[in-house]
């Protein structure tokens, strides 16, 4: 007489152990696996400053120097001291275009660079107090650039607060956000120290701090200007994206924490280095105006606003952990640990300081 064999079920006991021990393999790769994105993702964010680099060299070879930071008026003065009533401000009836606008022919976007309107600028001449020039090149500040953009950081746009202008039709634009910024000295915007103007302390003298020329400004660089070696000078560095009424990130502007960055922070640090008093209560970038800063801590993004146009600073910031990623005016791409010091990382903002500074120090 023939038996049949009945085929044996798992127990539940042994179900479990086997669903233990994938739990544990996943957790065990799900880490590695995280690592190599986010290795992959900074690989592509040191490629887009080295293409960056390579960028502004060639505009170099064409033009006899670096983009100027920021474009005021055609024909005017570039600086600090400019007399023409462009001053240092924004919404001010003048261009106040960006350094990068100047590259787009160099960064393969051609098209773009015809599309911009140039004469009249990022912002331009004034109509009832609203800037023609963010209507007239809106199609292009709309346009995404990936040239522009950290893969490890989120993807956002920037609309003008109603709290900041109550107008409708400007409040409808939107403009492209960026994850790379110029390096724009140890002070602020306005890029001068007045006396009985600001407040900020220089803990080695117990005065006000001195301007230290960095490459971007309102003053044009060449390679002979920077004497300090552009091998050992930084010429760009990451910012991050701020939220859709956070300027930052706002590649469009020259403005803090959109095109332009200041060393008196070190990289995703929130302490201000000049010890400013007015700074946020816990730290972190000083935007022009209020409606201009939505703080996120958690995000890396502290801010307070109301600092006004000339006293407004931003500093370097990234989601790779430990540091930043920082473009040398050689074209090179080096990453600065969060870690370095402040006159180290002064000293690599400054085009003709002087520092000696090793490369293991940072």
């Amino acid at each position: 007489m023939l038996r049949t064999s009945k085929a044996r079920a798992f127990t539940l006991i042994e179900l479990l152990v086997v669903i233990a021990i994938i739990a544990v393999l996943i957790a065990l790769l799900l880490p590695a696996v995280q690592a190599a994105r986010e290795a992959a993702r900074r690989a592509q964010c040191t490629n887009n400053l080295k293409q960056l680099g390579l960028a502004m060299h060639n505009y170099h070879s064409t033009v006899g120097s670096f983009p100027t930071g920021n474009i005021r008026g055609v024909g005017q003065v570039l600086a600090p001291a400019d007399p023409t009533p462009c001053g240092t401000n924004v919404f001010s009836s003048c261009q106040n275009t960006p350094w990068f606008c100047l590259m787009l022919p160099y960064i393969e976007q051609g098209a773009l660079g015809n599309a911009y309107n140039y004469q009249i600028g990022a912002e331009g001449p004034e109509t009832g107090s609203i800037p023609m020039g963010i209507f007239v090149n809106n199609t292009v500040s709309l346009t995404k650039l990936s040239t522009f953009q950290c893969p490890s950081d989120r993807i956002n746009q920037w609309q003008v607060s109603p709290d900041f202008v109550p107008v409708a039709a400007v409040n409808a634009l939107k403009f492209t956000k960026g994850n790379y910024a110029a390096s724009w000295g140890n002070l602020h915007w306005g890029q001068d120290t007045q006396a009985g103007y600001s407040p900020m302390v220089d803990p080695v003298t117990g005065g006000l701090p001195n301007h230290m020329k960095s490459a971007f400004g309102f003053e044009t660089t060449s390679v002979a200007s920077v004497t300090d070696g552009t091998s050992n000078t930084v010429f760009a560095a990451e910012i991050l994206q701020g939220a859709t009424f956070d300027l930052r990130g706002m590649m469009w502007s020259t403005i803090p924490g959109g095109g332009s960055f200041m060393a008196r922070l070190a990289p995703n640090n929130p302490t201000d280095y000049y010890r400013l008093p007015v700074n946020p209560p816990n730290g972190g970038d000083f935007l022009n105006q209020i409606p201009l800063c939505v703080s996120e801590p958690v995000q890396g993004l502290p801010c307070a606003g109301g600092a006004g146009d000339k006293r407004a600073f931003a500093g370097a910031r990234s989601r790779h952990a430990g540091g930043v990623n920082a473009m040398m005016g050689d074209g090179s791409v080096r990453f600065v640990k969060n870690s370095v010091s402040m006159p180290v990382w002064l000293g690599l903002n400054s085009i003709s300081g002087g520092e000696i500074v090793s490369a293991d120090s940072y």
